[in-house]
């Protein structure tokens, strides 16, 4: 067979593929008026706008939040559908006691979804060596053992009725940048979801689902937040650390970051939220979902390739400024 005949078939066959499976992923399932779904992280941003989505479609929704703010929101924001509580993912006393309310609220009826969607950056600066412990602490306590805790604790309301655990990674949890405390979270939160998706029994009929967002503007990625935070986090470093990068340093490579971010981030939150619908409501839900043009172009196809030929493309893109101390042995 010529290598022009190969080469169709493939492409013949790569087309089939592609519209089945478009196909196929258009089914959903017939009734949601009688399913409920936890989603934490509801104060602001894609938690917030999951919660009205959801209620809109006639969920019932438990919506976790961290402040007595967040619960006013989205009660101000949702149906009597919704309720509103208080939790806070990184203490499992609070996770323990939301736990209490949903199991007496839905009964012998279970979770259809829960949506591990409450996360933090971490605090520190973009530059690993930069963070302090407390830094990769918080991250690690909200993102990755918050999501752990609550996936674990409200397990078994979701195997009462086959259910679906969806947790929100992100495209740095498969290729890491200068974010150290959040990328070292979100591989755990990749970790920890394929171990539990490939070792649940399929007999309890629960699913685990990834959401891999790239960069969206959302409170969480406020320019001016992102400023003072790393502005703050600069002063609590030992001086030694501070005169050895030096502030001119401190300087490019937060406004680098801060820059970047707002030209690649994108403005259209609802590709995330239409992600979380379609692994709560698809009758064939993706075990992943990359989210963002950016992530699908760019951090995404870096996973894949050698990690020198990555680093080398990641590192290179931008000449990254000078420390202090290296400019002063030259």
């Amino acid at each position: 067979m010529e290598v022009s005949t190969v080469l169709l078939l493939l492409i013949i066959a790569t087309v089939v593929y592609n519209v089945y499976k478009w196909y196929r992923e258009r089914e959903r399932i017939e009734k949601v008026t009688d399913k409920s779904v936890l989603i934490t992280g509801c104060d602001t941003g894609f938690g917030f706008d999951l919660a009205k989505r959801l209620d809109s479609l006639g969920f019932r929704v438990f919506a976790a939040c961290l402040t007595e703010d967040g619960v006013g929101s989205v009660r101000a924001a949702c149906s009597e559908r919704t309720l509103p509580i208080r939790m806070d993912v990184s203490q499992h006393d609070s996770v323990e006691n939301c736990f209490e309310t949903v199991k007496g609220a839905v009964g012998q009826g279970g979770l259809w979804g829960v949506v591990n969607n409450a996360g933090v950056i971490g605090g520190g600066l973009p530059v690993a060596e930069l963070c302090l412990l407390d830094n990769y602490r918080q991250a690690v306590n909200v993102n990755l053992l918050g999501t752990v805790d609550v996936s674990l604790t409200f397990l078994p309301l979701l195997k009462r009725c086959g259910g679906r655990l969806v947790n929100v990674s992100s495209s740095m949890g498969r290729f890491a940048t200068r974010l150290g405390p959040y990328c070292t979270s979100k591989f755990g939160i990749e970790g920890f979801s394929d171990s539990l998706r490939r070792s649940l029994p399929k007999l309890f009929g629960v699913s685990v689902h990834l959401i891999e967002p790239g960069g969206y503007k959302t409170p969480f990625g406020d320019p001016t937040r992102a400023r003072t935070a790393f502005m703050d986090a600069w002063r609590r470093l030992p001086a030694e650390l501070q005169e050895e990068y030096g502030d001119e340093y401190r300087q490019q490579v937060t406004e680098g970051l801060v820059e970047s971010f707002q030209s690649l981030a994108s403005s259209k939150i609802h590709e995330v939220i239409d992600a979380m619908e379609h692994a709560l409501c698809a009758a064939h839900p993706r075990s992943r979902y990359v989210v963002g043009f950016d992530a699908m172009l760019l951090l995404i196809p870096l996973s894949w390739l050698p990690t020198s030929l990555a680093d080398a493309i990641f590192c290179n893109a931008k000449t990254p400024p000078v420390p202090a101390a290296l400019k002063k042995s030259h």
